[in-house]
């Protein structure tokens, strides 16, 4: 009799097991969408040397790591990079910058996402005119908060490719 009882009760933890709550399913073409619009940002934070947009994109912790086009633009944490922008944004004037072949890569988590695009980087310094053409950039991002922040980035660029016009 005692076998009778345990088989229903058996069946129901089953079934329980069945029925747990199920995760959403990620939806990568949103989260492509997203991460579109953070390098949007990124390129009008540098157009309006937007410090505070730049903090809003990036993640604001040591993780943080940026290799530029010189030897000495290796950057550690954010405040590195943030230093960096600075910088930047004292020397340049006149920054337009526009991006083409932009792929991105979101891992299936939907959690951390990489990225590839080529820049087209025109600014003015003091009274010349600069234009860095083919400028690669790629990236590596981490969703927090439910918002995409950048953690990685490489900027590279051919020598032949500065010119001052």
């Amino acid at each position: 009799m005692k076998k009778f009882y345990l088989f229903p009760v058996l069946v129901l933890l089953l079934l329980s097991a069945c029925c747990g709550e199920k995760k959403p399913v990620p939806d990568i073409a949103a989260e492509k969408s997203a991460i579109k619009l953070v390098l949007q940002k990124y390129v009008i934070a540098n157009e309006a040397q937007n410090i505070s947009i730049i903090e809003d994109l990036w993640a604001n912790d040591s993780s943080v790591f940026s290799l530029g086009t010189e030897k000495r633009d290796i950057l550690h944490g954010f405040e590195a990079v943030k230093k960096a922008f600075e910088s930047q944004f004292n020397k340049f004037e006149d920054t337009f910058i526009s991006a083409t072949d932009q792929i991105i890569y979101v891992h299936p988590s939907c959690e951390s996402a990489w990225f590839s695009e080529v820049l087209q980087y025109n600014f003015t310094m003091g009274d010349k005119s600069f234009e860095n053409s083919n400028l690669r950039f790629t990236g590596f991002l981490e969703k927090r908060d439910r918002n995409w922040v950048i953690v990685h980035t490489h900027l590279s660029a051919p020598l032949d490719n500065i010119t001052n016009r």
